[in-house]
């Protein structure tokens, strides 16, 4: 596939939420740089911080739960040992019951990761797509790209 995520998602101005990366030895491979399964969960760390107000991680929530559907990564340039990381995450789509976010590891203000992930709210009893509580929604308006 050589078709590129948009320009708006490497653009640093594009984001309002911004998650900061602590480089870990183990996210570095013999190459000497980030191996691509730490950027995939740096991406998972940032969605999940996004999202943790209206779906709080603990032990008695038994709300609607947020699930991946999909999730398109571009590798863009390396990221090595030393390199100063955060991952900003952008709503470009809230559907009914799904949502589009852009997001990018950048170094600094350059974009080394562009990526998209859908996201589908679910009935916890059900399983089934569910639509969007007014709280999600007002969460996720402030952080809409454009």
């Amino acid at each position: 596939m050589t078709d590129r995520l948009p320009d708006a998602t490497r653009n640093p101005r594009s984001y309002r939420h911004w998650t900061p990366v602590s480089l870990r030895f183990r996210d570095i491979d013999l190459l000497g740089h980030v191996n691509n399964v730490a950027l995939a969960g740096w991406l998972e760390d940032a969605r999940v911080a996004l999202e943790l107000p209206v779906q709080p991680m603990t032990a008695g929530y038994s709300g609607p739960i947020v699930v991946l559907a999909e999730l398109r990564i571009q590798y863009l340039s390396e990221t090595h040992w030393g390199d100063a990381i955060r991952v900003g995450t952008a709503v470009e789509r809230l559907g009914r019951t799904s949502l589009t976010l852009a997001q990018a590891i950048f170094r600094g203000d350059e974009c080394v990761v562009a990526a998209r992930a859908v996201e589908v709210l679910i009935d916890p009893v059900t399983r089934a797509p569910m639509p969007w509580p007014a709280e999600f929604v007002a969460l996720f308006e402030p952080h809409r790209i454009g």
